[in-house]
């Protein structure tokens, strides 16, 4: 039964034999036949031959030729074969004559063949170790997720050289003044190669497209960063990191990531690798993120106005009241006989006055409301706190509480945005006026206070004496919608961090050592342009 069942599943494909010759592409079969033609001359030769020379070492020649299109195993079965037609040489020509010389030349030419074998053998080997490095380099540069482009940058590099030889030091001045250097640069650049993603990134139709020149793809800010790269190649740098934007086929933009590896200064730059990593959407969901907190700080800004509508009703109607005192005061001057005119002209002065005050109080508070982008402008530190101040006041004497301010003199100026720093500064006054209602058995006082700190630097510090800040509180008092009030929403110290590091500062809170807590923020300092 078990030979019946093996008879009808039918006959069993026998396993493959081994080849050992195997003819790769680009070995043509003249080749084959020229090395067997060449062991056929050298085995005559070597039989027929009065030459007292070790003809067979020439076999070594056929071996080396065999590891073009033999295996490990073929190799070893042509290093045999020499062998074989040396020794079977040696016996036509010689007998069983062992002594003399055509002995002593017959085991030169089998020393040489089998140590041209175990050559021949350890060089396939290497090469064979070489190919499948270059076959996965291959798989891995065309597969990569990631864009990746070999450039040729050997014109550049001496285009850089010979700036070098010309005694230029000041490779951005003379960048910024030869613009025309830079746009020669880009042409010097050959893309050697790019994978399929560098392909589909630039919109090509196909990988000739994509390798044809940087220029159809550089925008004015991609020109830019290269004039940086070229700055790193000058000053020897290993490497060049930076974000840009490039144009596709389409004219499409892209904004990217680039990384450059630069070979060591002994090396020839003509095989520069470049990755590219499309961030276009990473941007525009960094622009989405941006226009949320701008929302919810434009929220944040109304709700705060809410809570100082005392404080503005107060200071609006100051000047009003000014107004309308010094418009009567003007009545009874112009009544009199003769009318004086001197004190209605003072009068009148005062009214202007106090109308101009009224009305930066109202655009202030236009500013505070509304809603528009940051404006970067060099600041007055102090300027804004005192403005804050005037803002807070009717507040603070609602609360009880006793607004100092300690302010630094001759301060730096501040780059940042007016109304952003203005807000920051409102909550945190208004936090600490709440911090302390609770308080009756010393001075409710808030203290605003501004300082140098370290070198570029302004520390400003908002300190209340209330009962501090818990312990279970302070690692997410900067969370959004965490909040210890009741009836508050939790946003105003979540926008003051997103505001303060938008501008590369930090801000923190700590208890102070008797009563209440400080928020500290650190910003830097508005650079001269030079």
């Amino acid at each position: 039964m078990a030979l019946q069942s093996a008879a009808d599943s039918g006959p069993t494909t026998p396993p493959p034999r081994r080849r050992f010759l195997t003819i790769p592409a680009g070995v043509s079969k003249v080749r084959i036949a020229f090395a067997f033609a060449l062991a056929a001359a050298i085995f005559l030769f070597d039989t027929i031959s009065p030459a007292g020379i070790a003809v067979a070492v020439l076999y070594a020649v056929v071996i080396m030729m065999s590891v073009d299109f033999c295996d490990r195993r073929g190799i070893i079965l042509v290093s045999f074969g020499c062998a074989a037609l040396t020794m079977i040489a040696f016996l036509i020509g010689h007998g069983l004559n062992f002594d003399g010389d055509p002995m002593l030349r017959c085991m030169v030419s089998l020393s040489a063949i089998a140590i041209t074998s175990l050559l021949a053998l350890r060089s396939q080997r290497a090469t064979a170790i070489l190919r499948e490095s270059e076959r996965r380099y291959r798989n891995i540069f065309q597969t990569a997720g990631v864009s990746i482009f070999e450039e040729d940058y050997s014109a550049v590099r001496s285009a850089l050289r010979t700036l070098k030889q010309r005694g230029i030091t000041d490779i951005r001045g003379y960048l910024a003044d030869h613009p025309s250097f830079v746009q020669n640069c880009v042409a010097m650049v050959q893309i050697l190669d790019v994978n399929e993603a560098a392909v589909r990134l630039f919109g090509a139709r196909d990988k000739a497209q994509a390798i044809s020149s940087l220029r159809h793809y550089f925008l004015p800010e991609t020109t830019d960063s290269f004039r940086e790269q070229l700055c790193a190649m000058f000053d020897g740098a290993h490497s060049f990191e930076y974000e840009t934007a490039i144009q596709t086929a389409d004219g499409d933009r892209r904004a990217i990531l680039m990384a450059a590896i630069f070979p060591p200064e002994s090396d020839s730059y003509r095989n520069v690798l470049i990755s590219v990593l499309d961030i276009t959407e990473r941007e525009r969901a960094q622009r989405a993120l941006e226009q949320a907190q701008s929302a919810l700080a434009h929220v944040s800004r109304i709700s705060t106005l809410g809570e100082l509508t005392a404080s503005i009703a107060h200071e609006v109607n100051q000047p009003l009241a000014a107004i309308v005192t010094n418009g009567e005061a003007s009545l009874r001057w112009l009544n009199r006989e003769p009318p004086e005119l001197g004190e209605v002209r003072a009068c009148i002065e005062h009214s202007i006055a106090e109308g101009r005050r009224a009305g930066a109080v109202v655009q202030r508070l236009r500013d505070l409301a509304r809603r528009a982008d940051p404006q970067i402008v060099a600041l007055d530190v102090n300027e804004v706190i005192e403005e804050v101040a005037l803002l807070v006041e009717r507040e603070a004497t609602e609360h009880g509480v006793a607004l100092r301010l300690e302010l630094g003199s001759s301060l730096p100026l501040l780059h940042i945005d007016r109304i952003q720093l203005q807000q920051m500064l409102i909550n945190l006054t208004i936090n600490a006026m709440h911090a302390m209602e609770t308080v009756i058995d010393r001075p409710r006082q808030v203290m605003v206070e501004s300082q140098a700190d370290a070198p570029g630097s302004i520390r400003i510090s908002v300190r209340d004496y209330g009962a501090g800040i818990a312990a279970d509180a302070m690692p997410r008092l900067f969370d959004a919608f965490f909040t210890t009030r009741q009836e508050g929403i939790g946003l105003g110290l979540s926008i003051c961090r997103s505001i303060v590091e938008s501008h590369g500062g930090r801000i923190w809170a700590e208890n102070n050592a008797d009563h209440g807590a400080t928020f500290h923020i650190l910003l830097a300092v508005a650079k001269d342009k030079e």
